[in-house]
């Protein structure tokens, strides 16, 4: 795996690259600036699998670093991991919303960081697996850029949690669950995750092509974000159907109010549906769910209860209202 670090501290650079050669990542390259950082990967001299980020450095911060190296080509999957001695979660939140894949934490802890370079090699094979989507030219928010394939190319399964690009707080689905493992012990209590639910995603990917069904999904995508923007919500699309989000502040959402916003901003793409055949998406929120004493905190365990919530909410449509709807 090829490394990119960048710190302004070369001491902890230091520290970093003998604590990876002792797991075995022997190929480090450490860069002491957020300007230095941009220059190399801008000059694509050398291709980084992973690119792990200070947070605090002077003149640019590692958030905006993050932000703007999601921008150079070929670095829009990578996963970044922010290191950081700060708990404060403005900044956390803020580096997931900027495109972090996950945060660790100073000072270095060996287990922990073998577990965290155990899980980028797992997101570096799933992502290339999936290059699944850069995602074509002519879909919304879609850059025109060497990453772009084949509109023939594109095909996916159902219960693939694509990812969506050209969002402000609409993240990869492996990131959504680094960022609620991230919530300190205090924070988890407060923090709610709570499922959307395309109801008749199952018909739609099997009428629609994947383009179309995937332009469905950023329609979807970009009304759940301006709807949960006031929370400052996280959201991800996690597949068959179903976007996930996670709201950090203490009280409790309002389900219907939620749903009712999504189901009215969505009327504003229906004579799209109308003119390509194809029928109107149907929402369902699920019930928020927190943490309790029966429930581990960690970010998975939140997820899957949120998502089975919400497809436990998810009631068949008779057999005339689908005829009506072109079901």
């Amino acid at each position: 795996m090829r490394i990119l670090a960048v710190d302004d501290e070369p001491l902890f650079l230091e520290v970093l690259d003998v604590a990876l050669q002792d797991l075995g990542f022997t190929d480090m390259t450490p860069i002491y600036s957020a300007k230095e950082a941009l220059r190399e990967l801008e000059s694509g001299k050398k291709v980084f699998d992973c690119i792990l980020l200070d947070i605090r450095m002077p003149g640019m911060s590692g958030v905006e670093l993050c932000r703007k190296i999601r921008a150079v080509p070929g670095y829009k999957r990578t996963p970044i991991m922010m290191i950081t001695a700060m708990t404060d979660r403005e900044f956390i939140d803020d580096a997931f919303a900027a495109g972090a894949s996950d945060y660790l934490t100073k000072p270095l802890d060996t287990l922990e960081l073998k577990a965290r370079m155990t899980m980028v090699e797992r997101l570096i094979v799933e992502q290339s697996r999936n290059v699944l989507l850069e995602q074509r030219s002519n879909l919304p928010f879609a850059p025109d850029d060497e990453d772009a394939i084949a509109l023939d190319e594109v095909d996916f399964e159902f219960e693939t949690p694509v990812t969506l690009l050209g969002f402000d707080r609409v993240i990869d689905y492996p990131a959504l669950e680094n960022y609620l493992k991230s919530l300190s012990a205090k924070e988890s209590y407060t923090a709610s995750v709570m499922a959307i639910a395309i109801s008749n995603a199952p018909r739609l990917f099997e009428k629609a092509s994947r383009v179309d069904f995937i332009n469905m999904l950023y329609d979807v995508g970009v009304t759940v974000e301006t709807v949960l923007k006031p929370a400052k919500a996280l959201t991800a699309y996690a597949g068959s159907g179903i976007f996930v989000s996670a709201l950090s502040e203490g009280r409790e959402p309002d389900i219907l109010q939620i749903e009712d916003q999504i189901k009215n901003r969505l009327k504003d793409f229906e004579q799209i549906y109308e003119r390509d055949n194809l029928p109107s998406p149907m929402i369902a929120v699920g019930p928020a769910v927190r943490k309790s004493l029966f429930m581990r905190p960690d970010g998975p365990n939140m997820l899957r209860s949120a998502i089975a919530a919400a497809k436990a909410g998810t009631v068949p449509l008779p057999e005339e209202t689908r005829r009506a709807a072109g079901l």
